[in-house]
């Protein structure tokens, strides 16, 4: 006889079929950077630390980017929703007209970043790397903004399979790619870490002819997307902007926290940079279970508030914060058992690796928070709740963790500095606060649960997107 309750195995279900397939899509995307990370540590150990510092530097920039893009969803499914779909090609070309202002201003920025890494006085062996890194992949912006725009088009129609299956093809790809490009094959001898970037630029050209395709042969036709030109229609694009830029600047706050914590380490070496890249790709897969759990928390949650079914809604929350963090045990468990295997996958410096695996003990604490506040915030913002997690999240990474961390591995005053495990120590403070703050917020978000779904209030977001739908009138 079971314990736990019928209703509560259902949401469970329920859960993990939504979860399963945001998974491999995580996995996958994940699975780009690990493969940089392994490839170059085989390679050597400063080009390893030279892409590592690229990568800190690209992908929050990125991601911020990206965030602002994903307005072409809730837009595309609001005009779906109203069957008009055939007004959607122009929201999504007037998207790749934002998406292209976009790539121009980071591909200016990228190609103009040396003297920021001789600012903060990061390794000298290593900035040669990640500056040639850095223009290297710029050739691929352009192309994927506009990958993740004709993306959200998909997903605002509802379709979400060809996203996942385009990066299993891609990652497929880049393996082989990225080791031929590095170490060379033939009379070829290589890049050495710079072919990480090249064949990371024609992965993200790939991936747009691959959309495009799947935009073409599915019913996202009917968007009639590639019908016509249209010239840039600014108030539409800044509608667009002005409803994506939240979106993003919340991902941009969470992920540049550790960004950050890479480009000081880099002031410690090229060792302890590696040592850094390492243990954060591997903290990052053992992360994307949870994460695709508070994907789907979102899902689950905004459709039972919507509904104004607040008792599953409830429900939810607490099957989602269970789970989530019996994910994390396992997979701290895992992680403190087999540290110094896993480490050794990734390089074959002793300092680096021995380093690294001092450096998964905190990774394993680290899980467990990181999980608890990343269910919290897919919960909230299944509530349309994401103003107030936005706030909680900087105060708890950027007041207080990079303070501690910062003092812990450099010094302050009278007290001596660690090192790079002393900013570990300041990463898992930070995502300990983010946990405890996140988890009360939602506590009395659920309490609270019925006000934010009132039937004849619409929700910023939706007001935003209502505002762009009327425009198209």
């Amino acid at each position: 006889m079971s314990f736990v309750p019928v209703s509560y195995m259902r949401e469970f279900r329920q859960l993990g079929t939504l979860t399963a397939p945001l998974v491999v899509t995580q996995v996958s995307q994940m699975g780009m950077t690990v493969v940089d990370v392994v490839v170059t540590g085989r390679y050597g150990y400063v080009d390893q630390a030279g892409v590592g510092l690229a990568t800190s530097l690209f992908w929050p920039i990125m991601l911020l980017l990206t965030g602002t893009l994903m307005a072409v969803t809730p837009t595309v499914a609001q005009l779906n929703g109203a069957r008009r779909v055939a007004e959607t090609g122009f929201v999504v070309r007037q998207a790749l007209w934002l998406a292209l202002f976009l790539a121009i201003l980071i591909i200016i920025v990228l190609h103009n970043v040396e003297p920021l890494y001789r600012f903060i006085g990061v390794d000298e062996k290593a900035i040669p790397i990640s500056v040639s890194y850095l223009r290297a992949v710029s050739f691929g912006i352009p192309a994927l903004l506009g990958y993740f725009v004709l993306k959200n088009l998909c997903e605002g129609m509802g379709m979400t399979v060809p996203s996942m299956v385009i990066l299993i093809s891609a990652l497929t790809i880049k393996i082989p790619l990225t080791y031929a490009l590095v170490f060379g094959i033939g009379e070829f001898s290589g890049f050495g870490g710079v072919g990480c970037g090249v064949a990371t630029a024609c992965i993200m050209w790939f991936q747009l002819f691959c959309i495009v395709i799947a935009v073409s042969i599915t019913r996202i036709r009917l968007s009639g997307v590639f019908t016509r030109f249209d010239s840039p229609r600014f108030s539409v694009i800044g509608k667009l902007t002005t409803l994506g830029f939240p979106i993003g600047l919340t991902i941009f706050v969470e992920v540049s926290f550790f960004s950050f914590a890479g480009l000081m380490i880099g002031k410690l070496g090229a060792q302890a940079t590696a040592s850094h890249q390492i243990a954060m790709s591997i903290g990052g897969l053992g992360f994307m279970i949870p994460l695709a759990l508070g994907m789907a928390s979102t899902i689950r949650v905004g459709t039972n508030v919507g509904a104004g079914r607040i008792h599953v809604v409830r429900r939810t929350v607490s099957v989602a914060s269970v789970v989530g963090l019996g994910i994390a045990l396992v997979v701290a468990v895992i992680l403190l058992t087999l540290r110094h295997q896993i480490v050794s996958l990734y390089s074959e410096d002793s300092e680096v690796i021995a380093l690294a695996a001092q450096l998964l003990l905190l990774c394993a604490l680290f899980q467990v928070f990181d999980a608890s506040q990343v269910v919290s915030v897919g919960a909230l913002r299944g509530f349309k709740d994401t103003t107030v997690p936005m706030i909680l999240a900087t105060i708890s990474y950027w007041a207080l963790g990079m303070p501690v961390g910062y003092v812990l591995a450099f010094g302050f005053g009278n007290l001596n500095g660690i090192g790079a495990i002393g900013f570990w120590y300041g990463l898992v403070f930070g995502l300990f606060i983010a946990a405890i703050l996140q988890f009360v917020r939602l506590r009395w978000v659920t309490k609270n649960a019925a006000k934010y779904a009132p039937p004849d209030t619409p929700s910023r977001i939706q007001k935003g997107t209502l505002e762009i739908v009327k425009s198209l009138s």
